[in-house]
């Protein structure tokens, strides 16, 4: 086809285009298209009003001052149960949360948070004075104890923890120290510590990881008062994700003033969990975060070989004098809480409350034991641990931690004769070398020595020690090479046809000795 009759072509199709668009039945389809979207709109908002009224009808037919319904009203009480629901989804769909109208007189913190009981709620929670809190945000659930600080948890009354909590500086000064520090050096820059500074946290998760997908459904923190005398836990917790955001709000303002956190295992897992939480929320790291006083790490210092685990539960009954009776494990609180958004039936949660607010009394414990023990009133006002390897340690902590005339006196009382033997006779041998008191060490040497000869997988480090004592502090070479001797013997006896690189050195490094220690022997034996 030529070029001029393909443009005809062209103008022709088009002028037939501009001809339909112009008749009036294409006018009116497009005209009626768009009136039957606006009808659409009209009629949605319109069903919006309707629910939204059907709410209120229902709201006041369930208010207290309601007049009661007649009997066999069943049906029209359901209807209304049907309303309310579907107003609420409504209200969803639209982006709206409704208000239920039953915010009592109740005080937030610092971002115009009211809280009162709900009528919505829960038996099982409004049996635990639970209350709802509405703030900027949204809402959530909020549970407030308070108890005397002349109340008991243990072994410890929480008003020592008032003086008791300056004393835990060493451990914040190690726990937040940076890189390439000594804990000497920061010690003096760290802040003191104040118990109404403090803040005793612990969350209950929906699982173990510090991701993204690890949610933590409750809070719980607890906080002294000195003025009032009163020490305050309280637990908040989210009926779903939506109120997470205005849990972690609430939450912000309770760190206001607060220098360090106190938890167990905190530091490797509440706290990163809870910081990622506030990234997804919106929040961003600013300023100086809280310190940290993580007590799993003190606590698997002095108690990793005594105890069976150091499980915080495990601690409370053997070390602090806690008795929990029935109680909730925290690895079945996410299993709970995935119940109770299943079926609505909060009774589930009784347990995770209660257990959570243990953790956080037993932490005030922690901090007043930990506290007490570099204060020095173990062997003082408290009595001393009854196992020697805990003494051991304790008294090694004590030292790590800046408290060596404390550790001095477990020490002594650790070596007194007629204690057991143990693992710590070597590590405490040792600690006597470093100081120069050898005679002492020699001591434990033959103390651990003796105890190797009778097990069947025996060490030769305490012979071999002891042979080098009396080699180069008393100068018998003759009593040098009877420990090399015996040392020797102890090695091969560990040792099997397939000798490991490292037996077969400790081997070879006796036996050079033994040659050495018969070198001299001789040449002392010759005349002059």
């Amino acid at each position: 086809m030529r070029l001029p009759e393909r443009l005809s072509r062209l103008r022709r199709t088009d002028r037939g285009s501009r001809t339909a668009r112009q008749r009036p039945g294409a006018r009116a389809a497009a005209k009626n298209g768009r009136c039957g979207r606006m009808s659409s709109l009209r009629d949605r908002l319109t069903r919006l009003r309707a629910h939204s009224a059907s709410a209120r009808t229902t709201e006041e037919a369930l208010s207290p001052g309601a007049a009661a319904e007649p009997a066999g009203s069943e049906d029209a009480t359901a209807a209304k149960g049907c309303d309310r629901a579907e107003a609420v989804r409504a209200g969803d769909r639209a982006g709206i949360h409704a208000s239920d109208g039953s915010e009592g007189a109740g005080t937030g913190s610092g971002s115009g948070e009211k809280g009162g009981p709900f009528r919505g709620l829960h038996p099982a929670l409004t049996a635990l004075n639970v209350e709802e809190i509405a703030g900027e945000f949204g809402r959530f659930l909020r549970r407030r104890a308070v108890y005397p600080l002349e109340h008991r948890h243990g072994h410890y009354v929480l008003t020592e923890l008032m003086s008791c909590a300056v004393k835990l500086k060493p451990i914040a000064a190690r726990q937040n120290r940076k890189r390439g520090r000594q804990a000497a050096d920061v010690s003096s820059e760290s802040p003191d510590i104040e118990a109404q500074r403090l803040l005793f946290l612990d969350t209950e998760t929906t699982g173990l990881g510090v991701g993204t997908g690890n949610l933590p459904f409750m809070i719980g923190f607890g906080y002294a008062d000195g003025a009032a005398g009163t020490f305050t836990v309280e637990q908040l917790l989210i009926r779903h994700p939506g109120e997470e955001r205005a849990m972690l709000a609430y939450l912000l303002g309770k760190f206001a003033g607060v220098t360090h956190l106190v938890t167990y295992n905190g530091r490797s897992f509440d706290w990163p969990v809870l910081t990622s939480r506030f990234v997804l929320n919106g929040w961003r790291p600013s300023g100086v975060e809280p310190g940290h006083l993580d007590f799993l790490h003190p606590s698997r210092a002095l108690w990793k070989n005594t105890l069976p685990s150091c499980r915080l539960s495990r601690i409370e009954e053997d070390r602090l004098g806690i008795l929990r009776g029935e109680d909730v494990p925290g690895s079945l609180a996410p299993e709970l809480y995935m119940k109770y958004l299943s079926d609505g039936d909060a009774s589930h949660l009784r347990g995770v409350y209660i257990h959570n607010e243990r953790d956080i009394l037993t932490l005030a414990s922690l901090a007043v034991h930990f506290g007490g023990v570099l204060e020095g009133r173990l062997g003082a006002d408290w009595a001393l641990p009854k196992e020697p390897e805990e003494l051991f340690r304790t008294a090694a902590w004590l030292a790590e931690h800046g408290g060596e005339r404390h550790a001095e006196r477990l020490f002594a009382a650790l070596c007194a004769e007629g204690t057991p033997g143990g693992r710590w006779l070597l590590p405490a041998a040792a600690r006597l070398k470093r100081l120069g008191r050898h005679e002492e060490a020699a001591e434990l040497w033959e103390r651990a020595a003796s105890l190797a000869e009778s097990r069947l997988l025996p060490s030769a480090e305490a012979h071999i020690e002891l042979s080098m004592h009396y080699e180069h502090r008393r100068r018998e070479p003759a009593a040098a090479l009877e420990y090399a001797s015996r040392a020797l013997e102890l090695l091969q006896r560990r040792t099997t046809l397939r000798q490991s690189d490292r037996a077969r050195a400790e081997l070879d490094a006796i036996r050079h000795r033994m040659a050495r220690l018969r070198r001299k022997l001789e040449a002392a034996g010759r005349p002059g």
